[in-house]
């Protein structure tokens, strides 16, 4: 007994980590009979669409259903649904949680659920403030971002869920709570020190609306985060963004080892979140997807071992639990991913032909990743460019669509129902190819390859799964050009290609 006492608690608790980490492996390396867990979804995230403007989204939601869009994002916007957002004082005798008070403005979100449904689109409802300005515990200040109530925004989760329970199962809880352009503050900053304080705030935010959402829709998933990929790790203010991965950690409250640290200011009176899933914005900084991110305390699209590593370290020490299966990992849906293009973005937009090929690559890398159920295109129509000064400030607004803003498609609008990608094998003499054929569903492809001025020939027959995606590997002796083609399900003969991709073997 005497020797126990001489070894330091951090090295029992460390020690403790390590043998439930080998629990969690043994979880996560199911046997191959076990039943294949879906991959991910193939979703759009385009907010202007899903607004006001009336008729846009019905022109737009057949069109995503066509080109094999399965989940839509839509917001459920606190200040613009709720009363008098410029008043300190919430209205009298207003009921938040109560769905049916005349005060609330439900008209624009009845009728975008309506829309989505109707054309066999899953909504995925994104929660989220700032709410009007007697939401704030401090309205004063004059911000509606600075500390929201948890317990208003809990009436509000609790109303929305209540209105569209029957159409909407998964809902996202705020939206990048990490910027403070929707949360304030991010840091608690004095003496020249900045202690992450958003992550506090927010956790007591999810816990209560967490709470109220299945209270009201019994059944529903509840994602956490919707996280942006960009922050910065030495602020200077209060408002600078945080790093996803170091927001995580203080969500969670674990150290920078991944163990229990309950000890910090922002971990008083510590409840875990029980989620169903972590929501993220993967940002590539205009690179390609199989970049790394140079700071690893950010993570782009190839980079989701930083995510779920630390998912892992915070269930594994009770800083985080699945809310569906305690001893299962938790999930990552990448709600919002995309490529800014130039044109019309000569400042910060890639080439539309990057664009086109990045997409698809992304989708591939995103499918050997099995935690991933989500892969959501930010835009499908440019946004307007707003000319908000010099430099990148002349492209404000997203230009990340598949469309430009005057209609005309740019070619990754072509390649997004039927993505491919195409390599090599080192040393195998053998090329990998792999594709998805949207929407989802058993489909026959042919494979067809090319040899210099050749003409293209069959080479291959593959079936796919039940989400639309195949994969084959092929004999590869000289370079070559690889495409398939398929023939819709809908009755027409007409074939559908996707587009060619070099190999030469390395």
């Amino acid at each position: 007994m005497a020797r126990w006492a001489q070894i330091p608690s951090a090295w029992i608790q460390r020690s403790a980590v390590l043998v439930a980490a080998a629990a969690l492996c043994a979880v996560l390396a199911a046997p191959a009979s076990a039943a294949v867990k879906p991959r991910a979804m193939v979703g759009i995230s385009d907010p202007v669409a899903t607004g006001p403007t009336a008729g846009l989204l019905e022109a737009f939601a057949p069109r995503w259903r066509a080109a094999g869009v399965d989940l839509a994002s839509v917001t459920a916007d606190w200040r613009e649904i709720a009363p008098e957002k410029d008043s300190k004082a919430p209205p009298a005798g207003f009921d938040g949680g109560d769905p049916s008070s005349p005060l609330y403005n439900w008209a624009n979100l009845d009728r975008v659920i309506n829309v989505l449904r109707a054309n066999k689109l899953e909504p995925l409802l994104t929660i989220t403030g700032p709410g009007p300005l007697w939401t704030s515990t401090d309205p004063e200040r004059g911000s509606a971002r600075y500390r929201p109530d948890p317990v208003m925004f809990a009436a509000f989760a609790r109303a929305v869920a209540l209105r569209y329970g029957a159409r909407v199962g998964r809902y996202i809880v705020w939206y990048e709570p990490n910027d403070a352009a929707n949360l304030r503050p991010q840091w608690y900053c004095t003496r020249g020190a900045c202690a992450p304080r958003s992550p506090q705030i927010y956790r007591a935010i999810f816990n209560s609306a967490a709470n109220a959402i299945r209270g009201a829709d019994g059944g529903s998933e509840v994602l956490a985060g919707a996280l942006a990929a960009r922050g910065r790790s030495a602020p200077e203010d209060s408002d600078d963004p945080l790093t996803p991965v170091a927001w995580l950690r203080a969500f969670g409250c674990v150290d920078s080892d991944g163990v229990a640290d309950r000890n910090a200011p922002t971990c008083d009176e510590f409840e875990p979140a029980s989620v169903d899933g972590l929501a993220y914005h993967p940002d590539q900084r205009g690179g390609a997807p199989s970049k790394h991110l140079r700071n690893t305390a950010e993570a782009g699209i190839n980079d989701t071992p930083r995510l779920t590593r630390v998912l892992d370290q915070m269930q594994l020490s009770g800083g985080i639990v699945n809310a569906a299966d305690a001893s299962a990992p938790i999930d990552l849906y990448f709600s919002e991913w995309g490529y800014q293009t130039n044109p019309p973005d000569v400042f910060s937009g890639v080439s539309l032909q990057s664009q086109d090929k990045w997409l698809q690559e992304g989708a591939k890398i995103v499918y050997g990743q099995p935690r991933v159920k989500l892969l959501g295109q930010y835009l499908w129509r440019d946004q307007p460019v707003r000319d908000s000064g010099q430099g990148v400030d002349a492209y404000s607004g997203g230009q990340s669509g598949l469309y430009g803003f005057d209609g005309i498609a740019k070619p990754a609008a072509s390649s997004f129902p039927n993505p491919f990608w195409a390599i090599s094998l080192v040393g195998s003499r053998a090329a990998s190819l792999w594709g998805q054929v949207r929407p989802g569903g058993a489909h026959t492809v042919a494979i067809e390859r090319r040899i210099g001025r050749n003409r293209y020939r069959q080479v291959a027959s593959v079936e796919t799964d039940g989400q639309g995606y195949f994969r084959s590997r092929l004999p590869l002796s000289t370079t070559a050009k690889f495409r398939y083609w398929w023939t819709p399900s809908s009755g027409s003969k007409k074939r559908r290609y996707s587009d060619s991709i070099s190999v030469r073997p390395r």
